[in-house]
Parts: C-alpha cells; sequence; structure tokens
C-alpha cells in the first residue's frame, strides 16, 4: 500500500516531505526498522520515540509519523494527536484485516483477566477448532496449538495485527486480557470487540491511575470505545464497579452475571475443594450444573464469566461442561506444588490485596493446620497497597515470611519497611529479603496439615533487581528446597 492511501484516514495537525512510497510494514522501534517501513513515534514513560526518528530513517524508513511536525525529516512525515492511536489503526489497514469476520473478546478487570482469558478460548474452541482461536493473556501468547513467553499481558495491537496479517491462515477467533494501562495507551487501538468482559475492580496501579475512579474510566473504554456495533458487555454485578457499569451502559447489550437476584447468569449453591469448585448456573430461566479444577470462591466467578460469555454466543451448557473437561490447570494461579512433604504448597500470582485475600480466605478454609504466607511487593508502583498487602495477610494466615517480589529500581529493604507498616508487632512474621531464602523458612516451619502460600509471582521465572532481570522461579525453588537441593541463589542487596 502506498504512503498516501494508507494515512488517508488520519486527521493530521501536520505534514511535510515529499513522494509516495510503498509501504511495506509498521513499527514503533526503530531496531525493528527494515527498508519500506513507516517508523511511529510513540512516546514513552523512559525515552520519546521522536529520538529515535534520524535512526530509523537511516535505516529505510519511508514514512515517519510522530505527534511533533519533522520538517527536518527526509522523507514523508505526518503530525498526529496520537501516535499509538494511529499505529493501531494504520497496522490493521496495512494488513487489510476485517475484524467483523474474526470473533474478539477482551477480558478486563483487576483479578481474574488470566483465568476468564483461558475458559474463554475454551469456549471458543467449542465453536472453531484450536488452530483457528488465538489467545493473548499475562501468562503467554498462542497462535492456535503454538504458544510462546508472554512480553506484556496486552501486546501492542500493531504487533498482533501482524502476527494476523503473515499468518498462513487468519484466526476465526481471538480472545485477550485488556489491561487498563493497555486501554489507557490506546495499545488496543484498531481492535473491536464482539466480547467485552469484567471481572472486577480493586486496588491495583494506583502509582498510574491514581485514583479509582480514572482506573475505572480507563478500562470502561473497553464497553464505551471498542465493542462491536453488536458486540455484547459480559458484567459482573456482584462487583460495586461491575454494577456501576452495567447502570452507565446504553444501548449496549449486556450479559449480566454473579450471586445476585437479578444477574443474567446466576451462581447458585457454589462449593471450592483442594481439587476444583462446582456450581450451579441459572440462566434463561433454566439451572444447569458446572465444575472445573479450579480451587477457591473466586474461581466460581471466573467459571460463571465462562457461562455469561457463553449465553452471549448462545453455546448450550452441554458443550460448557465438555469445554471445561479439557481445562488445564492456569500456571501460577492456586498451582499446586509437588514437594513430596505432608503440608501443601500453593504458588499463586497474587500481587493485590484483594487477590491475596481471596487466595488466602480460601486457603484457610480448606487448610487443617496453620497457613504460612510468603510475600512481598513490586518495586516502582503503588506505594500505598503495601501495607494494605500485609493487612490481608495477617487477617488470613498464621504465620508470615516478608520478602522481596520484584524491587525493580527500589531497596528491597525500604519496600519491605513499608509493608510492615501492616504487620502488627504481634503477629508470627519473619523479614527475609533474600526470596529463596525466605521460601525455604516457609517450607522449613511447615508442618504436617499445614500450607505454605508463597504469592506474589505465580508464573514468573524472573525476579527483576536493579533493572536486570534474573532467572527465579517460586515454582522451581520450592521444590528445589522441599527435595533438599540448593538451587542457585540470588542475593538482594
Amino acid at each position: 500500500m502506498r504512503w498516501k492511501e494508507l494515512t488517508s484516514s488520519l486527521e493530521e495537525a501536520a505534514s511535510g516531505g515529499e513522494g509516495n512510497p510503498a509501504v511495506s510494514d509498521i513499527v514503533y522501534d526503530s531496531r525493528k526498522v527494515a527498508a519500506g517501513s513507516i517508523y511511529v513515534a510513540v512516546p514513552g514513560f523512559v525515552q520519546d520515540g521522536d529520538l529515535f526518528i534520524d535512526d530509523a530513517v537511516e535505516h529505510g524508513a519511508v514514512g515517519v509519523i510522530s505527534r511533533n511536525p519533522q520538517p527536518r525529516c527526509t522523507v514523508p512525515w505526518l503530525q498526529v494527536t496520537d501516535p499509538r492511536k494511529a499505529l493501531g489503526e494504520l497496522a490493521r489497514k496495512l494488513w487489510n484485516l476485517k475484524l467483523y469476520r474474526t470473533c474478539v473478546a477482551g477480558v478486563t478487570g483487576t483479578n481474574g483477566k488470566t483465568t476468564v482469558t483461558h475458559l474463554i478460548r475454551l469456549l471458543l474452541d467449542q465453536l472453531y477448532s484450536r488452530e483457528r482461536v488465538w489467545m493473548f493473556s499475562t501468562v503467554g501468547y498462542c497462535m492456535g496449538t503454538l504458544c510462546r513467553e508472554a512480553g506484556r499481558t496486552t501486546p501492542e495491537s500493531s504487533d498482533i495485527f501482524r502476527m494476523m496479517g503473515t499468518a498462513p491462515r487468519k484466526p476465526a477467533a481471538v480472545v485477550m486480557e485488556v489491561s487498563s494501562h493497555a486501554l489507557e495507551l490506546n495499545r488496543v487501538a484498531g481492535f473491536s470487540y464482539d466480547l467485552a468482559v469484567w471481572t472486577n475492580l480493586t486496588r491495583d496501579h494506583l502509582d498510574f491511575h491514581h485514583t479509582m475512579n480514572e482506573y475505572y474510566l480507563a478500562k470502561k473504554k473497553l464497553f464505551t470505545e471498542h465493542l462491536k456495533s453488536k458486540g455484547k458487555a459480559i458484567i459482573n454485578i456482584d462487583d460495586r464497579w461491575g454494577r456501576k457499569l452495567a447502570g452507565e451502559l446504553r444501548g449496549t447489550t449486556t450479559v449480566t452475571y454473579g450471586s445476585a437476584d437479578d444477574a443474567d447468569v446466576r451462581i447458585v449453591n457454589p462449593r471450592s475443594t483442594w481439587t476444583g469448585s462446582e456450581l450451579d448456573v441459572v440462566a434463561g430461566g433454566e439451572m444447569f450444573h458446572v465444575s472445573a479444577p479450579l480451587p477457591g470462591s473466586f474461581n466460581v466467578y471466573n467459571i460463571a464469566a465462562m457461562c455469561a460469555a457463553a449465553a452471549a454466543l448462545s453455546v448450550k451448557p452441554a458443550r460448557v461442561r465438555e469445554a471445561l473437561e479439557r481445562l488445564e490447570p492456569v500456571p501460577g494461579r492456586m498451582e499446586p506444588v509437588a514437594t513430596g512433604k505432608e503440608f501443601t504448597t500453593i504458588v499463586d500470582y497474587a500481587h493485590t490485596p484483594d487477590a491475596l485475600e481471596n487466595v488466602l480466605k480460601t486457603v484457610r478454609e480448606l487448610t487443617e493446620g496453620r497457613v504460612i504466607c510468603v510475600f512481598g511487593c513490586g518495586g516502582d508502583r503503588d506505594r500505598a497497597k503495601r501495607p494494605l498487602m500485609a493487612e490481608a495477610v495477617v487477617r488470613w494466615s498464621d504465620e508470615a515470611v516478608v520478602t522481596s517480589d520484584n524491587p525493580r529500581g527500589e531497596n528491597p529493604r525500604a519496600i519491605i519497611k513499608e509493608i510492615l507498616d501492616g504487620v502488627p508487632l504481634d503477629f508470627p512474621h519473619w523479614v527475609i529479603p533474600d526470596r529463596r531464602e525466605a521460601i525455604g523458612k516457609a517450607l522449613g516451619i511447615a508442618r504436617r496439615g499445614d500450607c505454605v502460600v508463597v504469592a506474589g509471582k505465580g508464573h514468573e521465572d524472573y525476579q527483576e533487581i536493579d533493572g536486570r532481570r534474573h532467572h527465579f522461579s517460586d515454582r522451581e525453588v520450592a521444590g528445589e528446597l522441599a527435595d533438599g537441593i540448593q538451587p542457585r541463589r540470588i542475593r538482594v542487596a
């Protein structure tokens, strides 16, 4: 496609440069520029993409899009208000993607996004085939049966569009986690959804959004700006923010779920054990029973979200049950670690106060002995939630080991000091900044019937310290320590 044809739909503030070159790709990383690429200078948190325009042109960029005028540029350029929005819209146009031919589902919320995304993938498998269903989640990107590690929760839409446009066979359906950052920063520009799912909203990312209302408004964009004209909103109305959203949507078909009497898909008789959860679901005046190997009352809501999506897609209960029979454990979500000991060890991604409370409350209900929690908080993130995390641990566990999570650029001991503001002096706890040693301490004090919960990192196989990632897996370390094998040490100063 030629430059002028491709960019004709953009609202430009200014333009310049001569020519109408052929365009073969659109990139936002100057290191990935090749001959025929358009370079979109995306504003970053650390560095502005404008700094790399000259480098991009030198490496073959045939056009430049920026939020600033570029009169010195030697190739055609456009100034636009939002380069990232332009990036997504142009990528979809370049790769000639007709999303009305693709069933697209987006899942947003503070907790449960990953599990619900996996469940909806199973549901879509019933309508299409696994080879034609793509999934983008925190724990991995899957193009049919081909999966790889995830770079971030929600990839740039331009990257997904490139994958779709260059694939031998385009996907029939796509399901993806849609983070508040992705919505606020227009990382999903160009996408439109048949289903938009709301799981819940609890405190997180307030270092970025500042207030809960701003956080809510960011997630609301999935429903108000990205739904297709006949798209459907799937909303948990037991969540107060979800009920607020359902009441504010106008002209949108909604399918609500929860235990509330007015839910379209109602949860009845929920029950959870170490092996999973089951519930009766009332929808359309009929009741049916479902179960899944997902322990915890919070997973009852995740299963209900899948049932609500099924109702929206007119999928019969028998096919929902068939899909759930194929469910494999979601990595790092209430994931048991095989230690061969007489106590239970669980690894979970819980890194918000609400998620941690949900996990610990479930474990408390299922554990005969003590609940011992190993946890920390990430650096360079919402500092105010640190004592709140501690309060959840104190409320639902018997003992705790406070340690380092991903300190990133912060001093681990400074993070721990803020966590300890939520820990009473008389609550049994240890402070061990080295995460390996902290896990070892918890395993060492556990007795028969106890449960050790290692929280915060879940599926992650790294620890980020001083801007560098070191290999570190809670699952691996817990398994190795339980077997008496000393893993490679990672010392946190």
